[in-house]
């Protein structure tokens, strides 16, 4: 083939395999409307499961750092960098299988669109087909209605004052700085995308076990985009060697009962999760954590309420942690060494 389209060396050879009269006139492509319409349907189910599934690969992402804390060898700092660079290989790539997906079903809504005014058995044009996926190069169907025709592109740009900010562990933020106000408030301040600025508020209310975190997210021109507020209540009993921490934030509060031993290690863990409407609350979820007193060996796992019924959505097995230096060991030949101080 030419390098250089039809003006390459291999122009002749070029233009006999892209000339293949036997593939034309054969038999109309049918649009099943219906069919294309719960295809496109299927597609969208599947995006947005695949994205709901996509919330697992967050252990992909902490439990590298929490095995290879603080500072360790090189050799482990290149393994943790490695396998969190792993994981947003595969979570990008995910991400681009749900657009995908997404692309797909729109295309075939479209063609479903197109003929939604015609006979549903009459057959499509190949250029109906490209134009469905965003060819630009053919023209515009005369069957799609006038409010239709925008690509996914073209959608981001128009919308891209209106598109909701990133989720807050979204990469696309960055690295927030710390401001203190007072001994008892903080400020984390993050940009992000197209301008946008993060501003996250935690008081701490002397005395009370009370927090209280309030996140704005503000546009390019200072403009409010976004207000969250959540409040975070925290109390410990001695007899039990347990705490409670209870987290309000809009409709939903999450209550999460925490059992230490006597070397401070979590002993057993849950959260349970609810959400008020007109004062009935409902539950919607729970996350249990487990420690083999034996073993060591740790066990969260995630449920979640569906269709009244409590099903495992997440599980997860940690071994038990090796044991770390927290601090600087003194080299062996301290202590034979007449000089060193500990032995003057």
């Amino acid at each position: 083939m030419g390098v250089d389209g039809d003006n390459g060396p291999y122009s002749s050879q070029t233009a006999a395999n892209t000339h293949a009269p036997w593939v034309e006139g054969g038999t109309p492509l049918d649009v099943d409307l219906a069919g294309l319409r719960d295809y496109a349907k299927h597609m969208a189910d599947q995006q947005r499961d695949l994205m709901s599934r996509t919330t697992h690969l967050s252990h992909l992402f902490k439990m590298p750092g929490e095995a290879y804390n603080g500072e360790v060898l090189g050799e482990a700092a290149y393994l943790r960098s490695q396998l969190q660079a792993n994981a947003s290989e595969l979570s990008a790539y995910l991400n681009n299988l749900g657009q995908t997906l997404f692309n797909i079903g729109s295309a075939a809504q479209t063609i479903a669109d197109i003929y939604g005014s015609g006979d549903a058995t009459g057959a499509a044009d190949l250029a109906d087909v490209l134009f469905a996926f965003g060819d630009k190069s053919v023209p515009r169907p005369d069957g799609l209605p006038p409010y239709l025709g925008q690509t996914y592109q073209e959608a981001l740009l128009a919308n891209a004052a209106k598109t909701a900010p990133p989720p807050e562990t979204s990469a696309e933020w960055q690295k927030p700085e710390q401001t203190s106000t007072s001994p008892y408030q903080t400020t984390l301040t993050s940009k992000g995308p197209n301008g946008l600025v993060r501003e996250t508020v935690t008081t701490n209310v002397p005395g009370s076990g009370v927090s209280i975190v309030t996140t704005t997210i503000y546009d390019s021109k200072g403009k409010v985009v976004n207000t969250t507020t959540s409040r975070t209540t925290t109390t410990y009993d001695y007899a039990t060697n347990s705490q409670v921490q209870t987290v309000e934030s809009g409709n939903s509060t999450t209550r999460t009962t925490t059992q230490y031993g006597k070397d401070g290690s979590i002993v057993n863990s849950e959260s349970a999760s609810t959400t008020s409407t007109n004062g009935h609350e409902t539950p919607t979820g729970r996350r249990v954590v487990t420690v083999d007193p034996q073993t060591g060996e740790r066990v969260e796992t995630t449920y979640v309420v569906r269709d009244g019924k409590e099903v495992v959505s997440d599980r997860v097995v940690i071994g038990r942690a090796t044991k770390g230096e927290t601090g600087y060991e003194e080299p062996i030949a301290n202590k034979y060494d007449p000089m060193s101080p500990t032995n003057g």
